[in-house]
């Protein structure tokens, strides 16, 4: 392994741990708001992935140009997802949580196995391709070289983990669902309605999976079985990072494109591999993640 393959692997690493992050953003904003998750994440990126590709196809078949098509996709695949993550909230979600149930785990399996299956009905099961309005020319930077749909998704990850943060910490809804997040009983005194927040909160977690199947596709090969593994990923990357912080994730799944891009320097086989490996190394010394929060358990 030379420095310019290391390099490549680090790149390519980066490129896709962005994805990794932004899914895993999602799991992020259900938990600090609900105490829940969404374990059918990585399901919601594939329907994105595939909404996406059937959306591109229509309207660029109707003469519309690439740029102006994959803007509509993705406005649309938004607006489907988002409602979708509500849709899972009411009907999955808050009504265990009513009984104080877990029962919500396996409820949003049983969604995202729904989902799986519904896909297979629309698209099949073959995987199909997903065509980026950047094309498909090599750019040759020297040291590296690089698809500019990489670079754009590259950029648009700092850019949607730039936007996020700034939306929790300066918006009027980012500081609500902090607010529930921090005393529930609180933030209603104030005015703030909790379940209102907690359909919101769905809603963001939907957009950002659908934004993550929009993002990853043209860098696979989009299918009804493709959400099982970026969704452990995502996941993965929260638990790295520290499903309480949003920087930490993005920067475990920073780490975990990375690590992933190493181990397939020496084999493909040990790719998916690495994200057990870090997690494995990280909580053993740090069971909060990096960046989570210690609490104090009562006994």
């Amino acid at each position: 392994m030379d420095g310019l393959e290391l390099l490549q692997a680090i790149i390519n690493g980066l490129v896709y741990g962005s994805v990794y992050a932004i899914i895993a953003q999602g799991f992020y904003i259900t938990y600090i708001t609900t105490k829940t998750l969404n374990f059918g994440q990585g399901d919601f990126v594939m329907v994105g992935a595939l909404i996406g590709i059937t959306v591109f196809g229509a309207v660029t078949s109707s003469g519309l140009g690439l740029l102006l098509a994959f803007l509509i996709s993705l406005i649309t695949v938004i607006a489907i997802l988002g409602a979708a993550g509500w849709g899972l909230e009411q009907t999955a979600i808050k009504p265990l949580r009513g009984f104080h149930s877990i029962g919500w785990i396996l409820s949003t399996v049983a969604v995202a196995m729904i989902a799986r299956n519904v896909a297979m009905l629309i698209w099949g099961r073959d995987v199909m391709a997903a065509p980026s309005p950047f094309g498909k020319k090599v750019i040759d930077f020297g040291i590296l070289r690089m698809l500019p749909h990489e670079i754009f998704v590259l950029i648009s990850g700092f850019a949607i983990m730039g936007f996020l943060y700034f939306f929790l910490k300066k918006s009027i809804l980012g500081k609500a669902l902090e607010a529930v997040a921090f005393n529930k009983d609180a933030a209603s005194l104030m005015g703030i309605n909790p379940r209102l927040m907690a359909g919101l909160a769905f809603v963001i977690s939907g957009a950002l999976a659908g934004i993550g199947g929009i993002m990853v596709g043209p860098l696979v090969q989009p299918g009804a079985f493709m959400g099982v593994s970026l969704g452990l990923k995502a996941f993965a990357a929260a638990i790295i990072g520290g499903i309480d912080s949003p920087v930490g994730i993005f920067v475990g799944g920073l780490l975990l494109g990375v690590l992933e891009g190493i181990f397939a320097i020496f084999s493909t086989s040990l790719k998916d591999a690495a994200s057990f490996v870090l997690i494995l190394a990280i909580l053993a010394f740090m069971p909060n993640g990096l960046f989570g929060k210690s609490v104090r358990e009562k006994f």
